[in-house]
């Protein structure tokens, strides 16, 4: 007998119940890819607003810490090289056997300007261009208060151009009244120009981070946040108020930002008497010069700025930023806020660290150099870096 061939049942339909766990499954996967993404995406989104803010602020401070290195040192060693050197100037003539003496050697070693360590006599200004310190200073014989960074406010009483007895190394010079009058509106032009070139600097910074505009207007430009958007002036207030940020390490004029002066200059020279013997007599200023009207305040004639020597060092350890900002709904209704906030904000944030940093300086390695290149070696190469 022949056995009936059976055809085995049709298997179509198993295929559905996996179908069941599998196709859920994959849907969810997909929803959280999506959402996994678009939290990411705004995270990036908020690191890079908050990058870039930062770094367009602390481009205030270092445009001032260069601009006033250039102010205390390379430009006044400049000026008076080429306007007080030999050649062009002629040497002044001494009461005593010695050499004639250079206008720019004699007005340096009663401590009226600074000039480069280096200084070669009768060549031209030095290059300084490949140097990494600019060793420019005053004597320091003449002129203590600076010889390092002043931690407060020097002003001097009085300050003498050609000394009123006698000069360094107990010579008189020949220096006719009317000639040592022109010296003297040279030089009070010049520091008074650079007076207010420096009280310009400090006023336009100021004015920049007087509520830190500039990290307020590029975060909002790149993040463009609903509460940035409800409140403008509020915007970056994370950002800004951090421990150990910006609102912190503010400057302030006399508080950690000092302009120095001198109140009175003097001089020393030969004052003609009309008579046939003596035909001359050494004459001084008597009153000395008041020079109080030289600047806007009345401090009086501009000499250099400095900066504390903390506040340097944090510019050069850097500013924290940790900018907070609220996560998108999601699918799956998590609060990230809540879970992931930091505790420096109280939500989720992102973290910047911005520093000023002139050559030499390490970051977290003490007080390397102090990274002060603004008094005394003023160089002015800071530049702005940015950590993670």
């Amino acid at each position: 007998m022949f056995s009936r061939f059976r055809r085995p049942a049709s298997r179509a339909g198993q295929i559905l119940i996996p179908s069941l766990l599998v196709i859920p499954s994959l849907l969810i996967f997909v929803y959280l890819l999506f959402e996994t993404t678009k939290l990411s995406r705004e995270k990036i989104r908020q690191q890079f607003a908050t990058d870039s803010a930062a770094f367009i602020q602390m481009g205030d401070y270092t445009n001032l810490l260069n601009r006033t290195a250039y102010v205390n040192g390379a430009f006044p060693y400049r000026i008076f090289k080429e306007a007080y050197e030999c050649p062009p100037e002629t040497p002044f003539k001494k009461s005593d056997d010695t050499p004639d003496i250079c206008p720019y050697k004699l007005y340096y070693a009663n401590g009226a300007f600074p000039k480069y360590k280096n200084d070669v006599e009768g060549a031209q200004p030095s290059t300084l261009d490949g140097v990494k310190k600019w060793e420019i200073e005053f004597d320091p014989a003449v002129r203590p208060e600076f010889i390092t960074n002043p931690a407060s406010q020097q002003n001097r009483p009085l300050l003498d151009l050609i000394q009123q007895n006698n000069s360094p190394g107990g010579f008189r010079v020949m220096l006719e009244w009317g000639t040592a009058i022109g010296y003297y509106k040279f030089y009070s032009q010049v520091y008074s120009l650079l007076g207010s070139v420096e009280e310009s600097q400090w006023t336009v910074f100021d004015r920049l981070t007087e509520s830190f505009n500039f990290f307020r207007k590029s975060y909002y430009l790149n993040a463009n946040t609903p509460d940035c958007v409800k409140n403008p002036g509020t915007c970056g207030n994370d950002g800004i108020y951090s421990s150990g940020g910006f609102n912190s390490n503010k400057l302030t004029k006399g508080s950690n930002f000092f302009m120095h002066y001198v109140q009175k200059t003097g001089f020393t020279a030969k004052v003609f008497t009309g008579a046939s013997l003596p035909p001359y007599y050494q004459g001084y200023t008597n009153p000395p010069m008041d020079m109080t009207s030289m600047s806007p305040d009345g401090s009086g004639l501009f000499q250099l700025a400095t900066v504390r020597a903390d506040k340097l060092k944090a510019f050069g350890d850097g500013l924290d930023v940790f900018q907070g900002w609220d996560t998108p709904a999601n699918y799956f209704n998590v609060d990230f806020n809540q879970i992931g906030k930091c505790t420096e904000t109280g939500r989720p944030c992102v973290h910047a660290k911005i520093t000023s940093q002139c050559p030499g300086y390490r970051m977290h390695n003490g007080f390397t150099e102090d990274n002060n290149c603004v008094w005394p070696a003023p160089t002015p190469k800071y530049q702005t870096r940015l950590y993670p």
